[in-house]
């Protein structure tokens, strides 16, 4: 423990060294003395001949142990001092990086609660995601495949399938639609949960003589139950039929996200297996539970075996229509299969972030060196006196770090703000994912950042600091806060980084905002204003059949043509802008050479009733629309969109025409009209081939979930009550669910842009105004170094508007400089924004053009305040200075 005495008896230490070093002196001045030299002699050669005491006893006290920690608080003492004598400085340099700190910590907070934190399930980071490739194009999994994974596999503990579906809570005052999924008994052994309460499905409660049988997610369990403790063992009637509850799922276990419900998967093995051409492939998702301990290179390699074995049970008749070619089952981590949208947004915004930081470093570097040139003297007599260089560096940047540490705390609060701010506003592009949250990680990462941003912006000072020229520095009397023209050039270089790093960001918000507009203008292809969308979910014997669905949506359209507020009404199996599965369907045009299965085209397909494209307002351009001639007596006719013809039929007219859609091409369809393209799915997305059926005839695939559109003569949101009204008025049973208008879809469209626009512009301005205000500082420090050399000027006739041009002319040059070379950045860095923008490339040449001159303007306006300044020097003051 002798170091501890050592520590708390360092000035005992220190008294005793100037005391031993104090005798020494006294015994040579006595020995001088006995030769007959006066006393005041003596002294000052024996204080020769020892040289510097004060260094002596310092160069004493290195012996001790913790010298480093007595220095630093030497250093964290001055640096407090100095602080209070510059509160201006202190103020500013925490103001500015408690901004930047606080944004790169809140983007963190984001990055680390979707991309970096475990999912909350035991082992998550174990399971994958299996998807497979085949001729047409990728799917999720084929049902007979997931059985042959199963068996033949050797890297999973399991595997599990599961579909997603949507079910009616009925049985209660006012049905409800639920969210739910259809497992396989391993997909809770896959996932690694236990229940709550109860059990899981059991091996045989699967397949389509499965008992009914449910397990409630813990939010139904508590929000809609009350947290029954006795539920299991009830019944819950859904689609009108009883389910018997057998478990309740833990808290936190939100996988398919939003799940209320899980049920048995209506498959089994017999009905899968063997593969035939004439029975129908069920696609299923599939997720597997990898085995510890197996690397990447084992998986890929399994995989690829896999693949080729599964490949060879397939009859040959499916090699022969081409749907094998390419085939390949791969195996993505969940958690980047569900981040991998969102992943590339992530990483423009982590760049963008750490830019603003970098400038906010330079900015603060900047006023640091201002400070270090005005104490120049005040260093160079430490030099003189023999301080250490190493040792002002080691100051300077405890001053540093004194800076960086209010700005990171402070960083810290508005970042918790922002978090908060984020949940509560739970922008959409954020609504599928958990919310965010200041973790130990979080913390920790801010920690390092306001460490690292100390040493960043204190490391220039310090070192130019370090290099102060002893002779230079006193001979100057202190009167000129010159740092040289070494430092008048390293603050230049710095105003120019932060320029160039300000164009790129500027740049990078300018195509942004390009894309976003011109996503927001996109021609949809009908009007948007006064149009409601609501769906149902028919379930009950009495919709089984065609007849049962036509007579429901015939009976609400009647009674919804009837309310004043409604203009046209018409049902749809898909509704625009609206996410999800689109139904996909092959075909032949007849006429033409037959093509295997897999080489066929494709087109998107849905049902509409008769007054579809009058109530959303697509133009016809060919032909005719649905009418009364379309009936369940008449032949199949169908409507194709512009996107259709031009891709089909280039040069052709398609009206006529005849489409087979089965395998042998028995099932035929004419096209009788064509209509214009809209954006039936993304909004950023080109339309595609699509043909339109009629509800009217007699061989369309009806679908029991079938959306209301409703053009209204007022604010649609007027129209819900009583449109929900209608349809409750012909069935109470069926609930309805999805309300939202069209501008509301367009909106939601539109909720990814924005954000990404939102926070780079935040970012952009961020970065501008810090630009100005390094501008700013750096033409002040030159006008204020060069005051003799204007005063001159202005002695020897020079204008006032001669010198305000000089410092313009110079910030100009500056702002010129940085251009060079935040050109040079934006084009290296903006190439990772491709993917996030509409209409616009990368290398947008209006963007590139105008964004420079907006920067230069910036800071050529920022130096007009010191030009002025500069302007009204007054020479003989100026000079009596000097």
């Amino acid at each position: 423990m002798n170091w501890i005495r050592n520590l708390m008896d360092r000035r005992r230490h220190a008294r005793d060294a100037a005391e031993e070093v104090a005798s020494h002196i006294e015994e040579r001045v006595a020995e001088l003395m006995e030769t007959g030299i006066s006393g005041k002699e003596a002294r000052q050669q024996a204080n020769r001949e020892f040289g510097n005491a004060m260094l002596i006893t310092e160069t004493s006290r290195e012996v001790w142990a913790w010298k480093w920690l007595e220095q630093i608080g030497q250093d964290l003492r001055y640096a407090m001092r100095g602080l209070r004598r510059d509160p201006l400085l202190a103020l500013t340099a925490a103001l500015t990086l408690a901004i930047c700190i606080g944004a790169n910590t809140t983007v963190f907070s984001i990055v680390n609660s979707i991309l970096l934190r475990p999912l909350p399930y035991p082992g998550s980071e174990r399971i994958h995601w299996l998807s497979e490739q085949m001729g047409p194009g990728p799917v999720s999994g084929v049902a007979a495949d997931y059985y042959s994974l199963r068996e033949q596999n050797r890297v999973f503990e399991d595997v599990a399938a599961y579909g997603e579906f949507t079910l009616n809570w009925t049985g209660i005052e006012k049905p409800e639609p639920l969210d739910a999924a259809q497992v396989t008994p391993s997909f809770f052994r896959v996932m690694g949960t236990e229940p709550l309460m109860g059990r899981y499905l059991a091996p045989e409660e699967q397949g389509e003589k499965a008992p009914a049988v449910v397990v409630l997610s813990y939010a139904f369990w508590h929000n809609r139950l009350g947290g029954d403790p006795h539920a299991v063992g009830k019944t819950v009637t859904l689609d009108r039929l009883p389910n018997t509850i057998i478990g309740v799922m833990p808290q936190g276990f939100d996988y398919p996200r939003g799940t209320q419900i899980f049920g048995p998967l209506p498959i089994d093995e017999a009905s899968q297996r063997p593969r035939l051409t004439t029975r129908p492939m069920r696609l299923v998702n599939m997720l597997a539970r990898l085995k510890p301990g197996v690397s990447r290179l084992e998986l890929a390699t399994e995989m690829s075996r896999l693949t080729h074995n599964i490949r060879r049970e397939y009859p040959k008749e499916f090699e022969a229509a081409g749907f094998l070619k390419g085939m390949a089952i791969n195996a993505q981590p969940l958690q980047a299969r569900l981040t991998g949208d969102v992943r590339p947004a992530l990483v423009v915004l982590i760049g963008a972030v750490g830019l603003v930081l970098l400038i906010a470093c330079v900015n603060v570097a900047n006023l640091l060196l201002a400070r270090a040139s005005a104490r120049q003297r005040e260093l160079a007599v430490r030099l003189a006196l023999g301080s250490h260089r190493r040792r002002i560096i080691q100051q300077m940047l405890t001053q540093s770090m004194m800076l960086a540490l209010p700005g990171g705390i402070a960083g810290i609060a508005l970042a918790y703000l922002a978090v908060a701010g984020l949940n509560a506003w739970k922008p959409l592009v954020l609504e599928n994912y958990p919310a965010l949250s200041m973790d130990v990680i979080t913390l920790t990462f801010t920690l390092a950042l306001t460490l690292v941003t100390g040493l960043l912006f204190g490391m220039a000072p310090a070192v130019a600091a370090a290099r102060v020229s002893i002779h230079d520095a006193l001979k100057s009397g202190g009167h000129m806060l010159s740092g040289g023209r070494m430092a008048a050039r390293l603050r230049q270089v710095l105003v120019v980084a932060e320029l160039g790093v300000s164009l790129v960001l500027l740049i990078g918000a300018g195509l942004l905002a390009r894309s976003f507009v011109k996503l927001a203008q996109t021609d949809l292809g009908f009007p948007a204003e006064n149009l409601l969308t609501l769906r149902v979910n028919l379930v009950g014997a009495g919709y089984a059949t065609a007849d049962g669905q036509r007579g429901f949506y015939d009976d609400v359209l009647q009674r919804l043509s009837g309310l004043p507020i409604v203009r046209h009404a018409a049902v749809s199996m898909q509704v625009p802008l609206e996410e999800g599965w689109q139904r996909i369907t092959m075909f032949e045009v007849a006429g033409r050479a037959p093509l295997p299965m897999a080489q066929r085209p494709q087109a998107g397909e849905s049902v509409v009733s008769r007054d579809f494209f009058q109530t959303l307002g697509i133009p016809l351009r060919a032909g005719r629309i649905f009418d009364l001639q379309d009936n369940r007596g008449s032949t199949d006719k169908i409507v194709v969109n512009e996107a259709f013809a031009r891709q089909i039929f280039s040069g052709e007219n398609p009206l006529g025409r005849r489409l087979a859609f089965s395998q042998n091409g028995s099932s035929q369809s004419t096209i009788v009209g064509v209509v214009g393209s809209i954006r039936a799915s993304a909004l950023g997305a080109e339309p595609t081939p699509f043909i339109y059926r009629c509800t009217c005839q007699t061989n369309n695939p009806f679908e029991t979930r079938m959306a209301f559109i409703v053009r209204t003569t007022a604010d649609p949101r007027a129209a819900i009550r009583s449109v929900e009204g209608q349809v409750y008025a012909v069935d109470r049973n069926q609930p309805v669910f999805g309300v939202k208008t069209m501008e509301e879809r367009l909106d939601a469209a539109l909720a990814p842009q924005r954000f990404h626009l939102l926070l780079i512009g935040i970012f952009a301005a961020i970065a501008l105004v810090l630009s100005a205000v390094g501008v700013y500082g750096v033409m002040s420090y030159l006008v204020t170094r060069r005051t003799r050399e204007i005063g001159i000027r202005m002695a020897m006739g020079a204008r006032p508007g001669h010198v305000v041009r000089m410092v313009v002319g110079e910030s100009a040059a500056l702002a010129v400089a940085s251009v060079a070379a935040g050109l040079g950045g934006a084009w290296w860095l903006t190439r990772y924004l491709q993917s996030m923008l509409y209409g616009v490339t990368a290398l947008d040449g209006a963007t590139f053009a105008t964004m420079p001159v907006v920067l230069v303007t910036l800071a050529i306006a920022a130096s007009f305040a010191p030009a002025w300044r500069a302007s009204r020097t007054d020479p003989t003051t100026a000079l009596r200075d000097e």
